[in-house]
């Protein structure tokens, strides 16, 4: 069992002169960010937009790797791709209003288990619990 509350830490660094920062996190990932290409930063660095898709998705498929397990589902592979869209909210300013998440399991032994298991990782996945944003998930299973 997990002993809650779990804490996770990250922390950055930039100057002013700089259009970049480092990030660190407490579970080993260092890298450099900027602001999304569209509003002038580099394309090869990922932005907080890119990680807070990378997020969800991630959640998800934790999810339900971590359920998958527990009623012993077989599968070879699962295979995602996420899109959000950052759009103006009610008051204009911008939020990350939805996600689209396409998930496909691939030789799949028991497609009903597998669908009641899609189901509780939609119902637990913590951080699109967490968030404001509509996230929309499709599972497409295969034998």
């Amino acid at each position: 069992m997990v002993d809650y509350p779990v804490t996770f830490e990250s922390s950055s660094e930039t100057e002013k002169s700089q259009d970049d920062w480092s990030l660190e996190t407490n579970e080993g990932l260092e890298t450099r960010m900027s602001v999304p290409e569209e509003f002038g930063g580099e394309k090869e660095k990922p932005s907080p937009e890119d990680l807070f898709s990378a997020s969800l998705q991630s959640c998800l498929i934790a999810t339900f790797k971590t359920i998958a397990e527990r009623k012993h589902l077989d599968y070879q592979k699962i295979e995602a791709e996420a899109e959000v869209s950052l759009d103006r909210g009610e008051d204009s300013r911008p939020v990350m209003k939805q996600a689209e998440i396409n998930l496909k399991i691939t030789e799949v032994a028991d497609t009903g288990k597998a669908a009641e298991v899609a189901e509780s990782a939609e119902k637990n996945c913590f951080i699109h619990n967490s968030v404001n944003t509509d996230v929309e998930t499709n599972f497409e299973f295969r034998e």
